[in-house]
């Protein structure tokens, strides 16, 4: 009975002395607040270009000396807007006919003008030739990111994907309804 009367007692002390945080330290929150929107929309932007295969939309996600790690693939990271501009033009956009990608549980932490983050991807890659005709290639994983504040716009700085689940599927033509 003592507990609650105290945690009572603190409640309505709380209440009536009340708080409310200095200009400067609201607009600290709406930046960090903006900061954190802006970084989690960059890999779902990202997964857009991708499957559009839109490379000038890929290359305005990355800053200029970004490192695209492809390390878990057994690849060499592609690094600079060159290089990663490369990779997609002739690999990534190359390697299937059309894709679909989801991004989720998109993890942001802002520290000044530098972030770090994640995600969860699931991407579903259509009639790749290294797999033949009427296949679908479904990669599961995650992404890890840090990004930096260049030109004043958050940019991917490092993008490393990790895959947890790969497979590779045949299907019917008849089943295939639209893949641009």
């Amino acid at each position: 009975m003592r507990n609650r009367y105290l945690w009572t007692l603190a409640a309505a002390l709380c209440a009536t002395v009340g708080y409310a945080p200095a200009a400067d330290e609201r607009e600290s929150v709406e930046e960090q607040l903006r900061a954190e929107a802006e970084i989690a929309r960059l890999p779902v932007r990202y997964a857009w270009a991708v499957d559009s295969k839109q490379i000038d939309a890929v290359m305005a996600l990355f800053a200029e000396k970004a490192v695209y790690d492809l390390s878990a693939y057994g690849h060499a990271s592609a690094v600079g807007h060159p290089a990663i501009r490369k990779l997609f033009l002739n690999s990534v956009f190359r390697a299937e006919q059309c894709s679909f990608s989801s991004i989720s549980n998109v993890r942001v932490d802002v520290r000044g003008t530098e972030a770090s983050g994640a995600d969860y991807f699931v991407h579903l890659g259509y009639n790749d030739p290294k797999y033949g005709a009427n296949t679908r290639h479904l990669v599961e994983g995650q992404h890890f990111y840090e990004f930096v504040r260049e030109k004043g716009e958050w940019r991917i700085s490092r993008m490393l994907g990790r895959p947890t689940f790969e497979s590779v599927e045949s299907f019917p033509p008849a089943a295939m309804k639209h893949c641009p």
